[in-house]
């Protein structure tokens, strides 16, 4: 091959001229230019493949009817407790009163609904298990003692909620169903805290000198793990629990109403109250050690919505003496 330009000779695989530099033409032995191989696109693999557009599905919503329809519901709803409130109060009731009652109706009946369906899981599943089982959680309270319990320690039966001590209790019948039915039928030693204003020392006397008699619940290693006083076996010592119930009493304070409760006596005669009941006697004896002389102010607000629904038993406060 020599070059077009000057004439030098060049070689196939040279790509310009040694002596003047012009590019050289490659041809082929025919002289025809030889075309470029074609590349072929190489295939994406399936890895690399984009997927297909999926649209979104079709959230349904609610037609304008249907919440015209539901609000005017509810306003009704409203109107029949507005009402119920009036009949029962003979007053007319204000939108924030109507608004107050509702929400503590909704907020109730949801409470409500949630021990129903407790409930109705533990009767079912005592269907399974009549003679009772344990509870799973913490924080449950011994229908008895009153200590709390958790897990491995309650026992659920036909009776309701019990720690495993007062449940053996029951079942040896140191103690009768009746203890756990009817919680009016007997006192514990803090109730004759409350209702006689005895200290734990004073009850413990009166049991050595076989004037009370408990029924001792003791655990397994024999100590005593609760005791009560059962009413029917002390008639004519201890009086029905209502003798010495504490009122609830309604007051105001920085223009709220709160309510709390005081002791028995501060509203009844106790001479009167407790006239024909031993107890008395046994009070007149107490020490000044023996005695509880003072109770911690349980003072609380009711809700504006349960106060105009509920009926609260209460008395007002006794206004205070002018000097």
């Amino acid at each position: 091959m020599f070059c077009t330009n000057c004439g030098n000779k060049t070689y196939a695989e040279d790509n310009f001229c040694g002596n003047c530099g012009k590019a050289n033409k490659r041809t082929s032995v025919s002289g025809v230019e030889k075309p470029s191989p074609k590349i072929e696109p190489r295939p994406r693999s399936p890895a690399c493949k984009e997927p297909e557009y999926t649209p979104p599905p079709i959230q349904p919503t609610r037609s304008i009817k249907g919440e015209a329809r539901d609000e005017k519901k509810k306003q009704e709803r409203k109107e029949e407790l507005r009402k119920l409130l009036e009949r029962e109060r003979g007053r007319e009731i204000s939108d924030q009163e109507l608004f107050d009652a509702e929400l503590w109706l909704t907020n109730y009946a949801n409470l409500m609904y949630d021990f129903a369906k407790t409930d109705f899981q533990r009767k079912t599943k005592l269907e399974e298990n009549p003679k009772g089982f344990p509870l799973e959680g913490k924080g449950y309270t011994c229908g008895i003692c009153h200590n709390s319990i958790s897990d491995e320690q309650t026992w659920y039966d036909q009776n309701g909620l019990k720690c495993l001590t007062c449940q053996d209790a029951l079942d040896k019948n140191i103690i009768p169903v009746s203890v756990i039915i009817d919680r009016e039928s007997w006192y514990s030693v803090s109730d004759f805290e409350s209702s006689f204003f005895m200290k734990p020392n004073a009850v413990r006397r009166f049991v050595k000198e076989g004037l009370l008699k408990p029924r001792i619940i003791s655990n397994a290693s024999g100590k005593t793990h609760f005791q009560l006083f059962l009413i029917e076996e002390h008639e004519g010592i201890l009086p029905p629990k209502e003798v010495t119930k504490w009122p609830m009493v309604k007051f105001k304070k920085n223009g709220k109403v709160y309510y709390h409760s005081e002791p028995w006596f501060m509203h009844k005669d106790p001479k009167e109250a407790l006239g024909s009941y031993k107890i008395s006697e046994y009070m007149a004896t107490l020490k000044e050690n023996e005695i509880k002389q003072s109770y911690p102010d349980l003072s609380f607000e009711m809700h504006l919505g349960s106060e105009s629904i509920l009926k609260i038993d209460y008395i007002d406060e006794k206004p205070e003496s002018a000097e």
